[in-house]
């Protein structure tokens, strides 16, 4: 009889090279996934960081020459703070809970408004100095942070 099919040398040569491939395609797959995941648990780690060790503290607040409140806020953390970042604001203000503008002080067209660790930053409310009634504001931002100020004038003393 005449048999024509594949030697057992071709055969067991072929069953290795597929069985190579499986597990490097597995292995690939399997490397692509833990990176992933890693990746995903240490940007949690650093972020979990960052919300423990960033925080404001406002220093003062004043009565500027428009007649408005002024801000002089403070790092207290160990991390920089991006105030704003591309033209877009990371931290809310607010007066009695209600959100309100603000503007800065010694930065005219700001795209990028770093605040390193310890260095102070003098923010200017759109919010009117009170004449009867106390203002509470409220300053909030990335990580958690957040600090609030309570402005009076009682007695005449203008006082934050």
């Amino acid at each position: 009889m005449d048999r024509k099919g594949v030697t057992p040398v071709i055969a067991t040569s072929l069953l290795i090279l597929i069985a190579i491939s499986a597990v490097t395609t597995t292995a690939v797959f399997l490397q692509d996934t833990t990176d992933d995941l890693k990746d995903s648990v240490n940007d949690k780690l650093t972020e979990d960081e960052m919300k423990e060790n960033s925080a404001i503290s406002i220093s003062y607040g004043f009565n500027n020459s428009q007649g408005e409140i002024s801000l002089i806020v403070r790092n207290a953390g160990k991390y920089t703070l991006l105030v704003e970042e591309d033209d877009n604001k990371n931290w809310n203000l607010y007066d009695q809970g209600r959100p309100q503008g603000f503007n800065y002080s010694n930065y005219s067209n700001p795209s990028n408004v770093p605040l390193d660790p310890g260095e102070q930053i003098a923010i200017d409310t759109n919010v009117g100095y009170p004449t009867s009634n106390p203002k509470i504001l409220e300053l909030e931002g990335s990580y958690g942070v957040s600090a609030s100020i309570i402005c009076t004038s009682e007695g005449g003393s203008e006082s934050c």
